[in-house]
């Protein structure tokens, strides 16, 4: 399935996958918890994005889905993360088993070199690309 035919209906065509079968990278957007990023899962890298808050039912939980990227995304994503990290900081990084964030803030005066740049990429669009699974953190 596409992302862009995904809709929270669909969740039960996926296979849902346990979350100490994959690993966080980082994250790249967080509001009180990951909104999205990278993991590895079965030895390749895919990006993850929240599809469902957390409600009154599960307060701490959340779903996320998990996509494949092309080539040149992944190589894009890598690419702009290193500059993140080099320049404001290795904090939205998970320890080696992908549970606890890690890292630290580099000096504020930095953080414009990264967030410069930044503002003038080009908004990602993963519409296209495929889900293969999703899992609940």
């Amino acid at each position: 399935m596409r992302l862009r035919d995904f809709s929270p209906d669909k969740v039960n065509k996926l296979t849902k996958v346990k979350r100490i079968d994959l690993k966080l990278l980082w994250q790249s957007e967080y509001w009180d918890g990951p909104l999205n990023g990278l993991l590895s899962y079965e030895g390749l890298k895919y990006w993850f994005q929240v599809f469902d808050e957390p409600n009154d039912y599960s307060p701490d939980v959340r779903k996320f889905l998990i996509n494949e990227l092309s080539s040149e995304q992944l190589r894009e994503e890598e690419q702009w993360h290193e500059l993140f990290r080099q320049k404001v900081g290795t904090h939205t990084e998970y320890d080696e088993d992908g549970k606890g964030q890690i890292g630290e803030l580099r000096p504020e005066e930095e953080w414009h070199e990264f967030y410069d740049a930044y503002k003038n990429r080009l908004v990602r669009d993963f519409s296209n690309n495929q889900v293969i699974s999703w899992f609940e953190d």
